[in-house]
């Protein structure tokens, strides 16, 4: 109820409505919005409003309840106006809102610019520190997105394409493969629960030309199903259909769009266009789009029909109906992700119960996984040491912030005086906290540009120098790295500035008036101190980590093959038409070795029936032995050998002889097996004049030596079991030869093809190749973990140095009339220099402890990546330790002797008598 005036109610019951009053907006526009109370003010002045007319009214003669409802009725819809109220109210509030935001950038832009004035220095220190940071991240970004976050290029909804794998014995090694067999994917096309099956082979090198014009081609096998399973359509003609796929089909072609622009001149007349490939014509039907490599990341020339490129390379369709010929890996496309376990399961009941007894595997299980490999239980150590570089160098980053964080905390104690008098006169604390964000924002986006090109230069390099073999659809700096580019820039910004801007916005006007900014406070100086220290830490972890990828490097380099493959070369022939018969290819071949061995530098050829990182396994009988022991690592591996072989290929024998040039057909079969071998079948006895049986014959294989062990080429890879048998006894042609040289033999790689090319016109392409370039795949990995975390190391060690010099010598600067009035008094500029010294290196040791124990906490995540290194820990860990120290220390004297605010106390001439008080002191700004 209301008070009375002049015999009438003064007010009435709260209204729900608004009024369009012009008096009543002036009002409502000193009201903020948000603000307590708006939308009751607004009920209020509309109240007072009826209320002044109802009394005009009342006053005019009419009762008060005809008063109200001719009141009501003058002011109209009263819920409409009251929103025209708030809604004009709204609008006015954002554009002064707008207005003070537009001010405060106007005025952080003007700081910025003053700043960068004032002190250029500083402002180009924080730019490049930010642009380091941010361009090795962005660098890094472009490669992790095409390694673990861009699935391949033009397959639809890859979330629905799986890669199948067998996780079951292999060779008598438990393992996880991808190889399968052309039975086991017709069994998945059985499979209810997925809705495509394909399959496609490994990448092979053919030729496409003759002679020294030739140019070798990669090639891809693929079933007609596996382009259909992807969902992928062809830039111009098609994709294989299952006609194409046949054994006695004729051979099709699609070829890359890379190389139809590269190789073909990107002619649009070439559907029909025939391709001689390494002796085999095949018809072009297609043009694959643009970026198109299949389930994988490498580059892809040709793709072929699989079953018809089988046949004619192998002259046999056993890989048809064969369970043990491991030569294709099958994808498949879901019809729901949810039957996933269902579909899993039925493979694996397909895969024991279709195979025959002795090649059944009850404990085998048929997986699926993610299109991308990185995701998968196979994924390459490229792709995890590109997860941990990726880390490594957010990292960097840090470092970078807090480098950064440091010079603004430092300068921002030089402009307290500057923030006193602001807000003395009038300036809010939230203006200034904006204006130093800004100013800092403004900085990280030039650092963002200077990034650009850091990302451009050092996301290129990367890509060609240490993964070369993925094939990079987008530049170094496609959308998405521009706009991780941008987001890396404003993080970077807010993480570097914040600090700096609360101290700017809580400076104590009182002291800082008073002292004039000189001094700093200790929680201040503690904060920048923290900083330092945390650069050091993480400086330590990452150089930590590259002292571990160096060493594991240099044990890649050290590991004992077995062979000396330091000077070593492989080289295989390519012929002209049909394949040449055993007698044609055996003297082709021993053309070659002749032909080589001439060559100057060459000391030794050889050949062998299987090229390195080739294998094949036979099953074998030894009398006396009812099972052959498990093989601890795996085989027994086969290899027909020419004479001169073990000598080649840098291999001991141990007991016996080599296989001679006597050994030949006719002869009594014989063989040399390595030590594994030996002592696996025959433990504590001598091997030699042993006995075991090949084949399905009933010749007996006698052993006439022991050699040592040699690894297949796999780094890591368990003792394998192994022999050799003369080629002249197995009837077999070499597949390629062996060459050894004196000095380096990428020297002679182009000399000793040239000469293999002139052997023959039925020579068409000499392959040749030296067993550095056949590891690289194996030690890439390592490489690139060494050569990144060495790189962010030593950029992160750069930046903390800066970033601890820079704080020594603002500090130096501080207490530069302290440091002046204790020369004065008789200190030593050398115990002066020495204490600046020591708490810079205090700094340095106190980060360095904390990054070797997280380092050390780290180990056990990071060792899978890493090859035998366990015993280099301590030594990689004393090495950082010093090197940290030592540039802490250099670092700390240099902001002494060289940095603004040196202190020098300017002795008096000698022949007059100075004490301590009269002396002068010179500040060097």
């Amino acid at each position: 109820m209301g008070a009375l005036r002049g015999g009438r109610r003064e007010d009435h019951a709260p209204l729900s409505g608004d009024v369009a009053i012009v008096a009543t907006w002036k009002r409502l526009f000193r009201l903020g919005v948000g603000r307590p109370g708006v939308r009751q003010a607004v009920d209020w002045e509309i109240e007072h409003h009826l209320a002044e007319l109802v009394d005009r009214l009342m006053d005019e003669g009419l009762s008060e309840v005809e008063a109200r409802r001719e009141a009501e009725r003058r002011f109209g819809d009263l819920a409409r106006q009251r929103r025209r109220i708030v809604a004009t109210d709204r609008r006015r509030v954002v554009m002064r809102k707008r207005g003070e935001l537009l001010d405060t950038v106007l005025a952080g832009l003007r700081q910025t610019y003053r700043g960068i004035r004032r002190s250029p220095g500083l402002s180009a220190a924080v730019v490049l520190t930010l642009g380091l940071g941010i361009g090795v991240n962005a660098a890094m970004f472009g490669v992790v997105d095409r390694l673990l976050l861009s699935p391949p290029d033009h397959i639809v909804e890859p979330d629905m394409v799986r890669r199948v794998f067998r996780d079951g014995d292999f060779f008598g090694t438990r393992s996880v493969i991808a190889a399968t067999t052309y039975p086991d994917v017709t069994d998945l096309r059985t499979i209810s629960e997925l809705s495509s099956v394909g399959a496609v082979a490994g990448a092979t090198q053919l030729t496409m030309g003759v002679g020294a014009e030739a140019e070798e081609v990669r090639a891809v096998q693929g079933t007609h199903d596996f382009f259909t399973t992807l969902g992928v359509k062809a830039q111009l003609g098609r994709f294989f259909d299952a006609q194409d796929d046949q054994l006695d089909a004729a051979l099709t072609a699609v070829v890359s769009h890379e190389f139809w622009t590269r190789a073909l001149g990107g002619d649009p007349d070439v559907l029909g266009r025939p391709l001689e490939l390494s002796g085999h014509r095949a018809t072009v039907i297609g043009v694959a789009p643009a970026g198109f490599t299949g389930i994988d990341l490498e580059p892809v020339d040709v793709w072929l029909p699989a079953l018809p490129m089988q046949y004619l390379r192998s002259g046999s369709d056993r890989f048809v109906t064969s369970r043990t010929y491991w030569w294709l890996q099958a994808v498949v496309r879901l019809k729901d992700p949810a039957q996933v376990e269902a579909a899993e399961a039925q493979a694996t009941a397909l895969n024991i119960n279709n195979r025959e007894e002795n090649h059944r595997d009850p404990d085998v299980r048929i997986l699926t996984a993610p299109l991308m490999q990185a995701h998968g239980p196979r994924a390459s150590d490229e792709s995890k040491v590109a997860r941990w570089t990726a880390g490594v160098s957010l990292i960097v980053l840090l470092i970078a912030c807090a480098n950064v964080a440091n010079l603004l905390l430092a300068r921002g104690a030089g402009r307290r005086r500057e923030v006193a008098v602001r807000l003395s006169l009038g300036v809010s604390r939230r203006r200034l906290f904006w204006e130093a964000a800004l100013e800092t924002l403004t900085l990280a986006t030039l650092g963002g540009v200077a990034a650009l090109a850091l990302a451009h230069w050092g996301g290129g390099l990367i890509r060609a120098v240490l993964i070369p073999d993925v094939l990079w659809t987008t530049s170094a700096l496609n959308p998405r790295v521009l706009a991780a580019t941008a987001i890396l820039a404003v993080t970077a910004g807010m993480l570097a500035g914040f600090g700096p801007a609360t101290q700017s916005s809580r400076a104590d006007l009182t002291r800082d008036l008073r002292e004039g900014g000189r001094g700093a406070s200790g929680r201040r100086s503690r904060v920048r101190g923290t900083l330092t220290v945390a650069q050091a830490t993480l400086s330590a972890i990452l150089l930590v980590g590259a002292g571990l990828f160096i060493r594991s490097v240099v044990e890649v380099h050290r590991v004992d093959l077995g062979l000396d493959a330091d000077h070593l070369i492989q080289a295989s022939l390519e012929f002209q038409g049909e394949e040449p018969d055993e007698a044609e290819a055996t003297e082709l071949y021993r053309l070659a070795m002749e032909a080589v061995q001439a060559i100057p530098g060459v000391t030794a050829a050889t050949g062998s029936d299987m090229l390195f990182l080739w294998g094949s396994v036979e099953d074998l009988t030894v009398p006396g032995l009812d099972s052959l022991p498990v093989p601890p690592g795996a085989g027994p591996f086969y290899y027909g050998v020419t004479p001169g072989y073990m000598r080649t290929m840098g291999l001991r024998i141990l007991q016996g002889r080599p296989l001679l040039a006597t050994d030949v057909s006719g002869t009594p079969r014989v063989a040399v097996v390595n030590e594994t071998m030996a002592r696996t079948f025959w433990p504590g006895q001598d091997p030699l004049g042993k006995c075991f049986i090949r084949d399905e014959t009933d010749e007996c294989t006698t052993v006439v030596g022991v050699v040592e062990v040699a690894s297949r080429g796999e780094l890591e890879s368990g003792p394998l079991l192994a022999y050799h048998v003369p080629l002249a006894q197995v009837g077999q042609p070499p597949a390629g030869i062996y060459v050894r040289t004196e000095g380096d033999p990428e020297a002679r790689l182009g000399e000793i093809a040239a000469v293999m090319r002139s052997l023959s016109p039925r020579v068409r392409f000499a392959r040749v190749q030296s067993f550095r370039e056949l590891m690289a795949p194996q030690t890439r990995a390592w490489t690139l973990g060494a050569a990144l975390f060495t790189a962010f190391g030593l950029l992160a060690l750069v930046v903390a140095a800066i970033g601890l010099y820079s704080l020594l010598a603002f500090d130096v600067a501080r207490r530069t009339q302290e440091l002046g009035i204790r020369v004065a008094l008789g200190a030593q500029k050398k115990r002066v220099l020495a204490q600046v010294m020591a708490s810079g290196a205090r700094l340095a040791a106190l980060g360095v402890v904390i990054g070797i124990a997280a380092s050390l906490a780290a180990m056990p995540h990071v060792r899978g990546l890493l090859f035998h290194v366990e015993g280099s820990q301590p030594v990689i860990l004393g090495a950082v330790a010093a090197l940290l120290v030592s540039v802490a220390v250099v670092a700390a004297g240099g902001s002494h002797g060289g940095a603004p605010g040196r202190v020098r106390a300017l002795e008096a001439p000698p022949s007059r008598p100075v004490t301590g008080s009269s002396r002068m002191l010179t500040l060097q700004a």
